[in-house]
Parts: structure tokens; C-alpha cells; sequence
């Protein structure tokens, strides 16, 4: 009714490259299986857009051009979790710093069984502090972060860094319109209930836009 996403409506997406180590091969996913370099965005966002400072389920959404194969995008979308063990990367847990754990929640089809993604702090990176409108400027300093894969009981590997290089404007922002369900491939498969109800939510909260999956 009015117009706006549902849920993360407050945010900031910025342009980014994601540069894969090719250390865990096997999927059949380019961004998994082979080193390279792939242009992204990135949106940073908080759930129930609480004032800037106080703890909220915050959220990073990814669009990885190419990640799946050439002409194959890849969406990614995670949410601020109790932490990194088996237990604990299954529940969402609000967070201050916009630097910390941040898993899918969810868990994805891989030909190599069922897997959990991760987006986690690079300590080689500035600080990204708790407010999303004094982020540091990823065209001074730099800024990134950690992508890694787990199995259901294993512990997280990382695979991939993303850095940010520069905000898009706030019109491309508001058009955005990130889809693990519709842009995942075979190798994986955002699948379960989880994903399920997210593609019928997402569908809806697009329709609530007037907006339809953005691609490039």
C-alpha cells in the first residue's frame, strides 16, 4: 500500500567488485569454483529501519554479474545471525555495527550437499561503524568484506572479497529489486520453505512497488 519495500526500506547500494579465490571448486558455480573478478552491487540496509545506532536485523543484499556463468547473474541476501556455529547461523539477531556476521539463513542445493553462505567482516577493512548515512567513502579508503560457504555442520571458508567502490544514486536504489530465488543457478539453488515463502514475499513486495527484478 505504500509503495515501498516491506521490510530493510532504509539503505545504501553501492557498486563493488567481488574478486573469487577459486579455493572451493566442485559446484559448477563460476563465482565458487574459479579465481576471478566479477562486478557486483551491494546494498546495505536496515530491517525495521530503526534509528541509526540502535540494534536492528541488518541486511546485506549482492548481485554478482556473471557469478553463476557469463550471462548468469547471482543474488545473495543475509541478515545479521547469532553467530557462525551450525546453531547459531539459523537466527537472525539484531546488530549495532554494520560490520559483523551475516548469513542467508537459509541453506542452498549444491551438487556437493546442502550449503550456508556468509558474508563476514574483513578485517583488513575500514570500519564501517553503525550509522548508514556516515559510511566511510569506499573511493578514500578502503572498505570490504568477507564472502564464505559452510556445510551444515562445518565451519565457514571463505571464498571471495568484496569491495566497495562507489554509491549508485538513490533512484537505482529504489529499483533494486534483489531475488535469491529467481537468480540462483543448479550449482545453487536457493531452496526450502525459508525460500519459498521469500519468493512468494518477494514477488509481492515488488507488485507493492511497481517495480519488477532489475538486472544490469
Amino acid at each position: 500500500m505504500r509503495h515501498a519495500r516491506a521490510l530493510h526500506p532504509r539503505g545504501r547500494t553501492y557498486r563493488a567488485t567481488v574478486r573469487a579465490t577459486g579455493r572451493t571448486p566442485g559446484y559448477g558455480v563460476d563465482l565458487l569454483d574459479r579465481p576471478g573478478e566479477y562486478a557486483a552491487l551491494v546494498r546495505l540496509s536496515r530491517g525495521g529501519s530503526l534509528p541509526d545506532g540502535w540494534p536492528d536485523v541488518l541486511g546485506i543484499g549482492l548481485r554478482v554479474y556473471d557469478g553463476g556463468a557469463p550471462g548468469t547473474d547471482l543474488d545473495l541476501l543475509a541478515s545479521t545471525a547469532a553467530g557462525r556455529m551450525p546453531l547459531l547461523r539459523h537466527l537472525p539477531l539484531p546488530r549495532r555495527h554494520i560490520a559483523a556476521i551475516y548469513t542467508t539463513i537459509a541453506g542452498y542445493s549444491t551438487n556437493q550437499g546442502r550449503r550456508y553462505l556468509a558474508v563476514l567482516p574483513d578485517l583488513t577493512s575500514r570500519d564501517l561503524g553503525t550509522d548508514l548515512d556516515e559510511l566511510p567513502d569506499p573511493r578514500r579508503e578502503r572498505v570490504s568484506l568477507l564472502l564464505a560457504v559452510a556445510s551444515p555442520w562445518g565451519i565457514f571458508h571463505t571464498f571471495a572479497r568484496i569491495t566497495l567502490r562507489e554509491p549508485v544514486p538513490e533512484d537505482l536504489d529504489a529499483r533494486l529489486a534483489f531475488d535469491p530465488v529467481r537468480n540462483s543457478v543448479p550449482g545453487l539453488r536457493a531452496d526450502g520453505f525459508v525460500q519459498r515463502l521469500r519468493a512468494v514475499t518477494y514477488q509481492g513486495s515488488r507488485e507493492g512497488r511497481l517495480v519488477q527484478p532489475s538486472k544490469r
